[in-house]
């Protein structure tokens, strides 16, 4: 939900209706792509190539959808472009919680491993964990900064404008270790003939990329799921064998030959080191192609892996608490930098019986589904909810001043009363605080739980404001 101001006029809410309808109907598709990450989408002479062009024409076709191009320079600008509504969509491109915050997303279309590069000589390096003290370039505004930044904090990133470039300035030892994807990675190594560079491991998460939908045209994302479930599976695998390129390389250093052997000597030599590396190299493609089909059966573990790292709760189907924190942390540190307030609303439930046990597990849990849902129904889409522990819930209101979070809480109160069973068995209280300056996140929790401890000494059943 939205506060909106008392000043709007009904003439600009039934015009922004009006455009809203009218961009519903539309079939015309304005959308970016990244420039510059062949072989999976580029712009060349101005013409959209590559996978995901295929794609689009494909479900163009099923769709009835009409996709014009919006031109842009790098994939930072087009990030941009869609987050401003200059263009609806992006065709491919991976989830993050970021992206959420201004993008829908459809279903994956298609899923491909990423990799890190290095100079010859780099032994392999097991994931992140492995990079060490290295300085590692990643393209900017790619998903996998944010999972770098959240993960591996501790790693030395240096920002690069695209893969190509990135390469390029890896061969100049600009930096030690590159991540990228493995299509686009080893197509630019040998166009650029870069001989010295190679694959030395995998870098978690895995690409599983889909159409991410500008919020305002949300309607799209059923048509879009429509067409890709409909495309057949004889089709993909036609377009990912058009597109997968990846060679296998292989060195070896040969043995100068005597200059003074005789001719003869030396082409029968020449012919025996033939028949001798035919074989050699037959076995080595068969390795390498072992290993490439090895790392794309680790791609399928890691997205089944990737399942279970959720950063809901299972019974609520609420953020969990290392999630809350970590929103949180990122509002503070907006609020260092632009002053946007915020506030905090912690809610908690006490059995009204002084013996816990006597109430049955089922209840308990229906209780505090009964808590979420009514959280989810009253809070704006900008808030984030999350069940913090036991019978604990927090709301992050961000840019909130604490009049409007305290209505919002109240709102949420009257609510929760109105649930007969849930207020038969349980007491609620609840505490509010605003985020004050240069406070963190343990500190403003904690004059928030006060608040909430001073709401149960009032008899629960209000809510109370931090001091």
């Amino acid at each position: 939900m939205l506060f909106v101001g008392a000043s709007c006029s009904s003439a600009f809410l039934q015009a922004e209706a009006g455009q809203k309808a009218a961009s519903e109907q539309s079939n015309n598709v304005t959308y970016c792509i990244d420039p510059n990450w062949a072989p999976y989408e580029a712009i060349r002479n101005g013409i959209h190539v590559g996978i995901s062009a295929q794609y689009m024409q494909l479900i163009a076709e099923i769709s009835e959808l009409t996709f014009t191009l919006v031109p842009t320079e790098s994939w930072q600008q087009s990030l941009e472009y869609v987050q401003q509504g200059k263009c609806q969509v992006i065709p491919m491109l991976n989830t993050s919680d970021y992206r959420k915050q201004f993008l829908d997303f459809s279903v994956p279309y298609f899923e491909a491993p990423n990799v890190l590069v290095a100079k010859s000589g780099m032994p392999m390096i097991q994931g992140y964990a492995g990079v060490g003290n290295r300085v590692v370039g990643i393209v900017q505004g790619y998903r996998q900064v944010e999972y770098i930044s959240r993960h591996y904090p501790g790693l030395r990133l240096k920002l690069i404008p695209s893969e190509e470039e990135g390469l390029k300035q890896l061969a100049n030892d600009e930096f030690d270790v590159m991540v990228g994807s493995l299509m686009s990675v080893n197509m630019h190594i040998n166009n650029l003939k870069l001989k010295d560079l190679n694959i030395v491991g995998y870098a978690e998460p895995f690409d599983s990329l889909a159409f991410g939908v500008n919020k305002t045209y949300g309607h799209l994302v059923d048509k879009l799921n429509f067409a890709i479930e409909r495309i057949p599976e004889t089709r993909k695998v036609e377009i990912y064998k058009q597109w997968n390129n990846v060679q296998v390389r292989y060195s070896r250093n040969y043995v100068v030959m005597v200059l003074s052997t005789a001719i003869v000597i030396l082409v029968f030599l020449l012919f025996t080191f033939r028949n001798r590396n035919v074989s050699g190299y037959k076995r080595i493609i068969n390795q390498k192609n072992e290993e490439i089909g090895a790392l794309q059966a680790t791609l399928l573990e890691k997205n089944k892996t990737l399942a279970f790292l959720s950063a809901h709760d299972t019974v609520t189907g609420l953020y969990n608490r290392n999630h809350m924190i970590q929103r949180a942390e990122e509002e503070i540190s907006r609020f260092h930098r632009f002053h946007t307030t915020a506030s905090l609303i912690v809610i908690e439930l006490t059995p009204v019986s002084d013996d816990r046990d006597s109430i049955e597990p089922s209840a308990k849990e229906e209780a505090l589904k009964a808590v979420a849902t009514n959280c989810l129904n009253t809070v704006r889409e900008v808030d984030v909810v999350s069940r913090f522990s036991g019978e604990q819930f927090i709301i992050l209101c961000p840019q909130t001043e604490l009049n409007a979070a305290k209505n919002l809480a109240d709102r949420l109160l009257d609510c929760i009363s109105t649930h007969h069973s849930l207020v038969e068995s349980f007491k609620t209280a609840m505490g509010l605080s605003e985020l004050r300056e240069s406070e963190e996140f343990t500190e403003w929790f904690e004059r928030t739980m006060k608040a909430l401890y001073q709401s149960k000494r009032q008899g629960y059943g209000n809510v109370t404001v931090a001091q």
